[in-house]
C-alpha cells in the first residue's frame, strides 16, 4: 500500500465550514475538505515518521526517566511486535492493556496495531470484578497489567487472573515488582524471549507487520458509562489516525511542538489527542506521571519547555491551585492546548491566561464513538470567553445535523439531538449489534449517522452549542431543564468557582433540582443558599432555580470536591445519590 504524505501545519487551521441545504431542504453542516484524509495504518505511520525524524524525540516519560526518539520508538515497537508474534498473537486478536500512562502504553499501541491485532484499553479504575468480567467478554489473546497504577496495587488481581482464569493464555506484568505467579511473564522476559521454541525472528514478524488495511480495527475502547452501562467501541486505524491528524491541524501542531499529556491514555482524549497527534505531526509528547498529578504536570510543562497542554477543567483547576498554594516558580512557554470534558467557567479561563500564559486554548466536542473529536474551536481565549458553551465548528471531513425526536432535520438555531457522519464513525460495539443499530441510523441515501444523545443547536454559521446530554436532562413538573443552563449562570457569580446541577426523584414533580456549589478561593462574605436563589431570580426562569443547594466540603455527607471519573467527567449519578440521601434527611 502506498504511503500518503501527512500534512504538517505551521499554525492553527481556520475552518472553512460549508453550509448546505441538502435535497429536501435539510440543514446540514459540512466541515472543510482540507487537509486530506490519510489512508495509513499505525505501522505505515510509524515507518513514515521514523524516515523523516529518526533522531527527534518522540516520547518522554518523566516518571520513568525514559526517552524514546522516533528511531527507538520504531525499533522497540517492532521488538515487542516480534515477541507478540512469537507468543502466538495474530491479526484480529485482542490484546488488553491495563496500565497508567507510560512508555509501554505508547510502544504497545504501535506494536499491537503493527501486526493487525486490536489494542484493547481497560480503565485502571475498574474493580477486580469488572476487570475479570471484561476479560471474559473481550476474550483477549494477551493482557498486559501494570503491577501498580498510582496508589493501586494490582498484585492480587494479577494473581487471580494467572491462577484462576484460563483466558488469556499470555499475561504480562508491567513494572519492576517481583512476579506474583509463575504463570505471569515479566515485561523483561516477555521482550527477551529465551525459549528456542518461541524465539522470534524477523521473517515471522514481516508476515504480519504493516500487512493490515486502514479500515481494520485498531482499538477497543470502553465508553465512560456515566449515563449508562459501558460499551466496547471499535475504532479503525483510519478513524483514530485521521482524527489525530485533524485535531492537531486545527491546533497548529508542528514538529517543533512539545505536548504535555495529562489525561489518561485509556481515554480517547488522552490517546488520540496525545501520542497519536504528536506522532502524526512529528511533535514530542511528554508523560508527566502514570496517573494525573498536578505538581508533576506543572514541572513537566516548565522543565520540558512544553508549548501545548491538554487537560480537563478539573485538572487545570488542580494545577492552578497547586501552583498558587506552593508559590511555584515556573518557566512556561505554552501557546495552546485543549480543554475538554465539562463546562468552562470564566474564572478558570482568565486564570489559565494570567497564571499559565494559556491564551490560545481550544474547546472540543467529542465521544469515543466519533474517534474522539468532531467539533472544535480554533485556539483562542476570546472565543472561549465570548461563548463558553460553543464547541466550534466541524473538523474537516465531518458532517452534522440536528434532528427532533422523529429524526426530522431541524433548521438552524433549533434545539435537538446532534447527528454526526463521516470518516470518524466507529465500526460498532464489540459483540453488541443491537446497540450498534440503535446508535447508527441511515438517511434516505444510505449514509450512516451517529446519534450522539446530546441536545445542541447548530447556528447558521455552523457553530455548535451543546445544551445537555439527553439522559442528563431534568424533568420537573412537565418541563425539561438542561443542567448546563443552570450551571453556566451559577458560575457567573463572583463567589462561585464551579457548580454541578442534578435532578433527584420527587413524587409530585417527577424531579427536583439540586445544585452542588464550590466556593471561589477568594470568595468575599458568607454566601448562603437563599442568597443564591435570590441572585438567580433575575437571571434564569423560575422553574430552573435549584430547589436545594449543597456546598461542597461544607455539609456532612457532601464530598470535599466534585466526584469525577478517570477522564475528568463529573459523576452526576453519584451526586444524585448524595443529594437524594441528604434531602431525605433535610440537610439542605
Amino acid at each position: 500500500m502506498a504511503l500518503h504524505t501527512s500534512v504538517i501545519t505551521t499554525g492553527p487551521i481556520t475552518p472553512q465550514v460549508e453550509l448546505k441545504a441538502d435535497e429536501g431542504g435539510e440543514f446540514i453542516v459540512h466541515g472543510p475538505t482540507e487537509p486530506p484524509l490519510q489512508e495509513l495504518t499505525t505501522a505505515e505511520l510509524l515507518q513514515q515518521q521514523f524516515d523523516r525524524y529518526p533522531e527527534k524525540v518522540a516520547v518522554v516519560s518523566r516518571w520513568q526517566k525514559t526517552t524514546l526518539t522516533y528511531r527507538s520508538l520504531f525499533d522497540s515497537s517492532r521488538e515487542i511486535a516480534q515477541a507478540l508474534v512469537a507468543r502466538g498473537v495474530r491479526p484480529t486478536d485482542r490484546v488488553v492493556v491495563l496500565a497508567g500512562n507510560s512508555i509501554e502504553y505508547v510502544e504497545l499501541l504501535f506494536a499491537v496495531g503493527g501486526i493487525g491485532s486490536v489494542f484493547t484499553i481497560m480503565n485502571p479504575t475498574f474493580t477486580a470484578e469488572e476487570v475479570l468480567a471484561t476479560v471474559d467478554f473481550i476474550e483477549p489473546k494477551a493482557i498486559f497489567i501494570a503491577d501498580r497504577i498510582g496508589f493501586r496495587n494490582n498484585a492480587k488481581l494479577l494473581k487471580e487472573l494467572a491462577d484462576k482464569h484460563q483466558n488469556p493464555s499470555l499475561i504480562v506484568q508491567l513494572g519492576t515488582a517481583e512476579k506474583v505467579s509463575s504463570n505471569v511473564l515479566s515485561w523483561h522476559d516477555f521482550r527477551h524471549v529465551q525459549n528456542s521454541k518461541t524465539q522470534p525472528d524477523l521473517h515471522s514478524l514481516e508476515q504480519y507487520w504493516g500487512r493490515g488495511d486502514p479500515q481494520d480495527a485498531l482499538s477497543i475502547q470502553f465508553t465512560s458509562g456515566t449515563t449508562g452501562s459501558r460499551k466496547a467501541t471499535v475504532g479503525t486505524h483510519s478513524n483514530l489516525i485521521n482524527n489525530a491528524l485533524l485535531v492537531g491541524s486545527r491546533l497548529g501542531l508542528t514538529p517543533d511542538d512539545i505536548l504535555c499529556c495529562s489525561p489518561p491514555l485509556f481515554h480517547c482524549f488522552g490517546l488520540v489527542c496525545g501520542p497519536l497527534a504528536t506522532v502524526i505531526h512529528g511533535s514530542t509528547v511528554i508523560i508527566p506521571s502514570d496517573v494525573f498529578n498536578a505538581y508533576a504536570s506543572l514541572r513537566a510543562m516548565s522543565e520540558e519547555s512544553c508549548t501545548v497542554v491538554n487537560a480537563v477543567p478539573t485538572m487545570f483547576q488542580a494545577m492552578l491551585d497547586h501552583a498558587k498554594a506552593k508559590t511555584l516558580a515556573l518557566k512556561l512557554c505554552l501557546r495552546t492546548g485543549i480543554i475538554a470534558g465539562s463546562s468552562l467557567s470564566e474564572t478558570l479561563i482568565q486564570r489559565l491566561s494570567v497564571e499559565l500564559g494559556l491564551t490560545g486554548l481550544a474547546y472540543p466536542f467529542g465521544m469515543t464513538e466519533l474517534s474522539c473529536v468532531s467539533f472544535m474551536t480554533t485556539p483562542s481565549k476570546v472565543s472561549l470567553l465570548n461563548d463558553r458553551s460553543s464547541v466550534g465548528t466541524p473538523l474537516p471531513h465531518t458532517s452534522a445535523k440536528v434532528v427532533d425526536s422523529d429524526l426530522i432535520t431541524l433548521p438552524p438555531d433549533t434545539r435537538g439531538e446532534l447527528l454526526v457522519s463521516g470518516y470518524l464513525l466507529f465500526s460498532g460495539y464489540h459483540k453488541n449489534p443491537q446497540k450498534t443499530e440503535e446508535a447508527i441510523v441511515r438517511d434516505a441515501q444510505g449514509q450512516p449517522w451517529l446519534r450522539t444523545g446530546d441536545i445542541v443547536t447548530l447556528s447558521a454559521s455552523g457553530a455548535c452549542t451543546v445544551v445537555e446530554r439527553v439522559k442528563d436532562m431534568i424533568k420537573k413538573g412537565g418541563e425539561n431543564i438542561a443542567p448546563g443552563d443552570v450551571e453556566k449562570v451559577l458560575e457567573q457569580h463572583p463567589d462561585i468557582a464551579t457548580a454541578a446541577v442534578v435532578g433527584i426523584p420527587n413524587v409530585r414533580l417527577g424531579e427536583m433540582i439540586t445544585a452542588f456549589i464550590q466556593r471561589a478561593p477568594d470568595a468575599q462574605g458568607g454566601l448562603k443558599s437563599k442568597d443564591v436563589k435570590i441572585w438567580l431570580r433575575s437571571r434564569i426562569a423560575t422553574h430552573k432555580i435549584p430547589d436545594h443547594v449543597l456546598w461542597i466540603g461544607e455539609v456532612a455527607g457532601v464530598p470535599d470536591r466534585l466526584p469525577v471519573n478517570a477522564s475528568g467527567k463529573v459523576l452526576k449519578t453519584e451526586l444524585s445519590a448524595i443529594a437524594s440521601s441528604l434531602v431525605r434527611g433535610d440537610l439542605c
